[in-house]
């Protein structure tokens, strides 16, 4: 008879690795979108120079602004249940991509009709930088699951 503990696997050094840096960087992009959607809280605390989003929230159709909003929060539930290890990071995250892939097509748009620059926030760049490390956690916590390290 095997005990239980001698047949249970190790958690993956890189589970969490990109379990930390998928909630830090989707928490930061959190903040910044609380920040965007209320006036009130940005007025009373501005954020740093080089972060916010109004100015891209505001010139997004609503159909992009429903998608980004989509990346930022299922990337962040997505990438607390990498970090947590369970297998529904890679359905959460799945979601997330589509969302992701479909703001980066609304990036592809704005670069294509010469918006790049709207605030401090290049609409394709961020846009890419979403898309990228979606797929990124996805392809890693597909691939972990099936291997059976996630």
């Amino acid at each position: 008879m095997s005990d239980a503990s001698s047949t249970a696997r190790g958690r993956s050094f890189f589970v969490t690795l990109f379990g930390v840096i998928g909630p830090l960087w989707f928490a930061l992009h959190a903040v910044e979108y609380v920040f965007a959607r209320y006036d009130a809280l940005e007025a009373m605390l501005p954020l740093p120079e080089p972060l916010g989003l109004s100015a891209l929230f505001a010139a997004l159709p609503q159909w992009a602004g429903i998608a980004l909003t989509v990346t930022i929060w299922l990337g962040l539930l997505g990438a607390f249940l990498l970090l947590l290890g369970d297998r529904a990071s890679v359905l959460v995250l799945s979601f997330g991509l589509l969302a992701a892939l479909a703001t980066l097509a609304w990036g592809g748009m704005a670069f294509l009709n010469g918006q790049t620059r709207l605030g401090e926030v290049d609409p394709l760049l961020f846009a890419g930088g979403q898309a990228a490390l979606m797929a990124g956690l996805w392809l890693y916590a597909r691939t972990a699951k099936r291997y059976g390290t996630l």
